[in-house]
Order: C-alpha cells, then sequence, then structure tokens
C-alpha cells in the first residue's frame, strides 16, 4: 500500500459498503484483479454503510471517517477477507484484506478511521458520489 501524506485538494467524503468474505474466491479468469461478481460469491451477511474521505478524481483513499467501520460476523469465519466496495456493488473493490484471525459469530471486524493527511494511492472509484 503506498500512501502520500500531503494534502490533497480535491478530496470529499463518498459512501462505501463494508463486507466480510468467508474466504478470497478464486479467480476463475486468471485475469488479476477480482470484481463485484467473484467477490459476491463468498460474501457473508449484509454489508454495513460508511462514509470515508476519498479524492476520487485522483485515485486517493484516506479512509473511513471517525469512529471507522465495524462489520460483524454472521457465522463463524476461519480465513475472513473483507472488502470495501461503492454501494453500487460492481466492478472491482476500493479495498480488500485479510482479518489474519478466525472470527467467532457475532465478533466484529473494525476498519479504522483514516489518519489526516495519509492517503492511499491508485484506489480505484468507478462510480463513486460524493455527499459533501
Amino acid at each position: 500500500m503506498h500512501s502520500v501524506t500531503e494534502d490533497q485538494d480535491g478530496a470529499g467524503i463518498i459512501e462505501c459498503d463494508l463486507r466480510l468474505h468467508s474466504g478470497r474466491p478464486a479467480d476463475k479468469a486468471a485475469t488479476g484483479e477480482l470484481t463485484w461478481a467473484n467477490w459476491s460469491e463468498t460474501v457473508v451477511g449484509h454489508a454495513v454503510t460508511f462514509q470515508a474521505i476519498a479524492n476520487t478524481a485522483e485515485g486517493l483513499w484516506s479512509g473511513p471517517l471517525s469512529p471507522g467501520a465495524e462489520v460483524a460476523a454472521p457465522v463463524a469465519l476461519d480465513d475472513a477477507y473483507w472488502t470495501v466496495f461503492l454501494p453500487s456493488g460492481r466492478g472491482v473493490p476500493i479495498l480488500v484484506g485479510q482479518v489474519g484471525h478466525p472470527l467467532a459469530i457475532g465478533e466484529a471486524f473494525k476498519l479504522p478511521p483514516g489518519q489526516p493527511g495519509i492517503w492511499t494511492a491508485h484506489v480505484v472509484f468507478e462510480g463513486a458520489i460524493i455527499t459533501d
């Protein structure tokens, strides 16, 4: 993950969905990035919608507004992954990560809030809607 530390003009607040997955889906096409169609095969439970700071024109992501975003596991997950997609649920995810430890039923995964001036670069925001 590449971070940019200077302030970014053009940043806004966008809505995003955080989801849990039972594992990383198989990349049937072997084309590289997994899309919503792939990730939807392993999704568990419902998405949690949150607001995040991003500069969609520059492909920069700062992260969720405080206090962050949290989603609880509806089932026990041994190898959980998480994704952040735009609410439209199409294209490629904004971010993907492995939880790194098993989650019990009801245990939450938390995506921490973004830090001012810290940006993740090369993020795809296909169809983002700026809310501010």
